[in-house]
Protein backbone atom coordinates (compact mmCIF):
# COMPACT_ATOMS: atom_id res chain seq x y z
CA UNK A 1 0.00 0.00 0.00
CA UNK A 2 0.99 3.66 -1.00
CA UNK A 3 2.44 5.72 1.80
CA UNK A 4 -0.62 5.94 4.50
CA UNK A 5 -0.96 9.21 7.21
CA UNK A 6 -3.20 8.72 10.04
CA UNK A 7 -4.40 11.50 11.53
CA UNK A 8 -6.74 10.98 14.67
CA UNK A 9 -10.04 10.78 12.60
CA UNK A 10 -9.06 8.70 9.33
CA UNK A 11 -6.37 6.93 7.41
CA UNK A 12 -5.61 8.64 4.09
CA UNK A 13 -2.67 7.96 1.35
CA UNK A 14 -2.69 8.94 -2.88
CA UNK A 15 -3.12 6.21 -5.03
CA UNK A 16 -1.63 4.89 -8.18
CA UNK A 17 -3.58 6.68 -9.72
CA UNK A 18 -3.83 10.14 -8.01
CA UNK A 19 -6.73 9.72 -5.79
CA UNK A 20 -7.18 10.71 -2.57
CA UNK A 21 -8.14 7.66 -0.44
CA UNK A 22 -9.40 8.65 3.13
CA UNK A 23 -11.19 6.39 5.43
CA UNK A 24 -12.56 7.64 8.54
CA UNK A 25 -11.40 5.23 11.68
CA UNK A 26 -13.86 3.31 13.06
CA UNK A 27 -15.16 5.42 16.30
CA UNK A 28 -13.67 8.77 15.36
CA UNK A 29 -14.78 11.83 17.08
CA UNK A 30 -15.02 15.05 14.55
CA UNK A 31 -14.39 18.10 15.79
CA UNK A 32 -12.92 21.33 14.38
CA UNK A 33 -9.56 20.79 15.73
CA UNK A 34 -9.08 17.48 14.35
CA UNK A 35 -10.33 18.54 10.91
CA UNK A 36 -8.02 21.89 10.89
CA UNK A 37 -5.13 18.99 11.70
CA UNK A 38 -6.67 16.59 8.89
CA UNK A 39 -6.43 19.64 6.42
CA UNK A 40 -3.03 20.14 6.57
CA UNK A 41 -2.19 16.15 6.04
CA UNK A 42 -4.44 16.65 2.81
CA UNK A 43 -1.83 19.52 1.75
CA UNK A 44 1.14 17.38 2.41
CA UNK A 45 -0.24 14.52 0.57
CA UNK A 46 -1.60 16.91 -2.36
CA UNK A 47 1.27 18.61 -2.34
CA UNK A 48 -0.92 21.97 -3.12
CA UNK A 49 -2.19 20.78 -6.31
CA UNK A 50 -6.66 19.97 -6.33
CA UNK A 51 -7.05 16.37 -6.12
CA UNK A 52 -10.10 13.47 -6.99
CA UNK A 53 -10.92 12.45 -3.28
CA UNK A 54 -12.34 8.94 -2.17
CA UNK A 55 -13.70 9.69 0.98
CA UNK A 56 -14.79 5.97 2.70
CA UNK A 57 -17.36 6.67 5.59
CA UNK A 58 -18.40 3.59 6.14
CA UNK A 59 -17.24 3.20 9.61
CA UNK A 60 -19.01 4.39 12.53
CA UNK A 61 -18.24 7.75 14.05
CA UNK A 62 -19.47 11.53 15.20
CA UNK A 63 -19.07 14.64 14.28
CA UNK A 64 -20.05 17.80 16.49
CA UNK A 65 -21.86 20.40 15.17
CA UNK A 66 -19.26 23.07 15.18
CA UNK A 67 -17.25 20.82 13.23
CA UNK A 68 -20.38 20.61 10.36
CA UNK A 69 -20.48 23.90 10.24
CA UNK A 70 -16.75 24.12 9.69
CA UNK A 71 -16.86 22.15 6.58
CA UNK A 72 -20.21 24.10 5.49
CA UNK A 73 -17.83 26.96 5.08
CA UNK A 74 -16.37 25.55 1.96
CA UNK A 75 -12.83 24.53 4.09
CA UNK A 76 -12.20 21.30 1.56
CA UNK A 77 -13.22 23.19 -1.37
CA UNK A 78 -9.74 24.55 -2.39
CA UNK A 79 -8.08 21.25 -2.64
CA UNK A 80 -10.69 18.94 -4.48
CA UNK A 81 -11.60 18.48 -7.86
CA UNK A 82 -14.57 16.53 -7.08
CA UNK A 83 -15.12 14.28 -3.77
CA UNK A 84 -17.02 11.08 -3.76
CA UNK A 85 -18.15 10.07 -0.44
CA UNK A 86 -19.04 5.82 0.14
CA UNK A 87 -20.98 4.88 2.91
CA UNK A 88 -23.97 2.36 3.52
CA UNK A 89 -25.30 3.96 6.77
CA UNK A 90 -28.69 5.80 7.02
CA UNK A 91 -27.25 8.64 9.20
CA UNK A 92 -24.04 9.65 6.91
CA UNK A 93 -26.42 9.36 3.92
CA UNK A 94 -28.60 11.68 5.34
CA UNK A 95 -25.80 14.26 6.82
CA UNK A 96 -24.22 13.73 3.19
CA UNK A 97 -27.11 14.60 1.53
CA UNK A 98 -28.16 17.46 3.77
CA UNK A 99 -24.51 18.88 3.09
CA UNK A 100 -24.92 18.72 -0.73
CA UNK A 101 -28.44 20.45 -1.00
CA UNK A 102 -28.20 23.07 1.44
CA UNK A 103 -24.17 24.09 1.00
CA UNK A 104 -24.22 23.77 -2.71
CA UNK A 105 -19.97 22.82 -2.33
CA UNK A 106 -18.38 24.79 -5.01
CA UNK A 107 -16.53 21.53 -6.44
CA UNK A 108 -18.68 18.51 -7.19
CA UNK A 109 -19.64 15.92 -4.43
CA UNK A 110 -21.77 12.46 -5.05
CA UNK A 111 -22.55 9.85 -2.34
CA UNK A 112 -22.17 6.46 -3.30
CA UNK A 113 -23.14 2.63 -2.10
CA UNK A 114 -19.96 0.96 -4.70
CA UNK A 115 -16.46 1.82 -4.34
CA UNK A 116 -16.37 0.82 -8.16
CA UNK A 117 -19.39 3.16 -9.62
CA UNK A 118 -17.25 6.12 -6.94
CA UNK A 119 -14.04 5.55 -8.52
CA UNK A 120 -15.74 5.58 -12.34
CA UNK A 121 -17.52 8.81 -11.45
CA UNK A 122 -14.29 10.01 -9.89
CA UNK A 123 -12.20 9.43 -12.89
CA UNK A 124 -14.77 10.77 -15.59
CA UNK A 125 -13.45 14.39 -13.74
CA UNK A 126 -10.15 13.31 -15.17
CA UNK A 127 -10.72 13.83 -18.90
CA UNK A 128 -12.24 17.23 -17.99
CA UNK A 129 -9.02 18.57 -16.02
Amino acid sequence: MENVIRSGINEKYIDSDGILRIKVLEGAHIDVESLKADGEINIQLAGNRKVLALYDSRGFFTIEPEAREYLRSGIVDPTRIATAVLTDRLATKLLVNFFIRFNKPKTPMKMFTSEQQALSWLKSFETEN
